[in-house]
């Protein structure tokens, strides 16, 4: 089982997407590559403070990932930038907390992109965790 944040992870995510009919149904009408970016990382990951995980997706399915770790996490670059706490995103894979409600909180900052947009792929987002969770977080 692939460890967040890791490219390895990164694939593993965008398989289980492309595995998922749920996903693939809810964001049938989504067009637009997304990147998390996670902040705060552990020293012990040994990739930095920083890691961005970009998607290319499009009409419910995962075309690529790119991995950025550290310094380079900074450069990378999407139509849709997300940034949450490194245990932010641990809580969303777990299903401790969604995801539009934590924006509406700020716990996930939209960084680029478009709030209202994102907020009608509820559905969508819901199938990613879902998704999430089957790959894990170790």
């Amino acid at each position: 089982m692939p460890k967040f944040p890791s490219k390895e992870w990164a694939e593993a995510f965008c398989k289980a997407l492309n595995e998922s009919s749920e996903y693939r149904s809810a964001a049938a009408k989504w067009e637009g590559d997304i990147i998390f970016l996670a902040t705060n990382l552990p020293p012990e990951l040994g990739i930095g403070d920083k890691s961005a995980m970009k998607f290319c997706l499009k009409h419910g399915h995962c075309n690529c990932v790119e991995f950025y770790q550290g310094d380079s996490a900074a450069q990378a670059d999407a139509p849709y930038i997300l940034e949450a706490d490194y245990k932010t995103w641990l809580d969303v894979i777990a299903g401790k907390l969604q995801p539009i409600p934590a924006m509406v909180l700020g716990k996930i900052k939209v960084k680029k992109g478009s709030f209202s947009v994102l907020a009608q792929y509820v559905t969508a987002s819901l199938a990613m965790i879902k998704a999430a969770q089957k790959v894990g977080i170790q």
